[in-house]
């Protein structure tokens, strides 16, 4: 997101496998679909930092950096000598945005966790008891973090100061659960039970059709479902809009298994009513809105930046680089002198890709399973 808005983005690589990203299902010609997703358009550098070279180049990157992003579980900055406090004393103008799981504070500050384990402790989970088709902990700690290091961006530009900002993927679940935290707060039941939001309504939910396809019905407000009523000739279902009854659920799927998917699509398009044919990933891709929104075009791989800017959506900067691909370019740029001297001098340091069988496996495996 960072680099489509525009910004410089140099991602330190630890020199033998990478970001784990770059291992992860499924593949294409050897390369990660996902790496290749979320690593277009950045610059690679493969760094050790537990080698006093790569701390060395990493410090000379921070000298010219508006904004340090990591990742680590908190602690390992203070390990490498790279605490935020210390960091705010050298680089007074630095935004450090430090993105993990639970944050810094608290009983499970240390914990190991997936978007899966985040999603489960800020209760995203219980209204359905599943297994969540999105990582909404993920995207919503990623969102959560470019928006306070742009805010933390715009108040140095009047304060000159940089800032320390603490994002927590558990914090974002948990803010993101407002609709589910709202109606739990107001009906007693024994979870997993359906939200509001979440399949309890007949108003809003998904229903299969006469050609076994899926159709959501999103007609929440009165008005959109006295509409649908009225469409379909079934004015006697105006009362169950918000019935959580089985029964209500039923009488409402027997209804929706009378027409296609697209004779109902064609239906709640003529009266304005909210409703469409679930798709799937690679056809929503496809669909003349995406196609006029300009979302399936770009880089390969790349994902697009979910807004336009002035009418034009910020370009997808170019494809995933390879491992310390940028290496050499960012040490003839920021610190030359470690450029002397044979590579394998600078790999000893810690500068520098190393060779990995593990890595070229990856590679090779992901080849073969095209």
């Amino acid at each position: 997101m960072l680099a489509n808005l525009g910004a410089r983005v140099i991602k330190v690589e630890e020199p033998e496998l990478g970001d784990p990203v770059r291992s992860a299902p499924p593949f294409s010609g050897g390369r990660s679909l996902l790496a290749e997703a979320l690593l277009s358009g950045l610059e690679s550098i493969a760094l050790d930092l537990k080698q006093a070279g790569g701390l060395e180049v990493v410090e000379s990157l921070l000298d010219h950096a508006d904004v340090l992003l990591e990742t680590f579980r908190p602690g390992t900055l203070e390990r490498f000598g790279l605490s935020p406090p210390q960091l705010r004393e050298k680089f007074p103008r630095l935004v450090i945005c430090s993105l993990s799981g639970w944050g810094s504070s608290g009983p499970a500050a240390g914990r190991a966790g997936h978007d899966l384990s985040y999603q489960a402790a800020a209760g995203t989970l219980a209204a359905t008891g599943r297994t969540p088709n999105l990582p909404a902990a993920d995207l919503l700690g990623a969102w959560s973090a470019v928006a306070a290091i742009n805010a933390a961006l715009f108040a140095r530009a009047h304060s000159g100061a940089g800032a320390r900002i603490d994002a927590s993927l558990f914090d974002a679940a948990v803010v993101g659960n407002v609709t589910n935290v709202a109606a739990a707060r107001s009906v007693e039941s024994e979870l997993p039970a359906p939200g509001p939001l979440t399949g309890a309504l007949p108003c809003y939910r998904i229903y299969r059709t006469a050609d076994g396809r899926l159709f959501a019905v999103a007609a929440l407000e009165e008005k959109f479902w006295r509409q649908f009523c009225a469409a379909a000739e079934r004015p006697d279902l105006l009362a169950l809009q918000y019935d959580r009854d089985p029964d209500a659920h039923r009488q409402v799927g027997e209804l929706m298994l009378a027409r296609t998917s697209a004779e109902w699509a064609k239906l709640f398009g003529r009266h304005d009513i909210p409703g469409e044919p679930v798709a799937r990933p690679e056809h929503a891709l496809e669909g003349d809105q995406a196609t006029a929104r300009g979302l399936a075009g770009g880089a390969r791989g790349g994902i697009p930046f979910p807004a336009l800017l002035d009418g034009e959506r910020p370009a997808m900067t170019g494809d995933m680089p390879r491992l310390g691909a940028h290496t050499r370019e960012l040490l003839a740029q920021f610190c030359p002198e470690k450029l002397k001297g044979p590579r394998r001098q600078r790999v000893a340091a810690g500068i520098g890709p190393r060779f990995s069988l593990k890595r070229s496996l990856v590679g090779w495996v992901g080849t073969l399973k095209r």
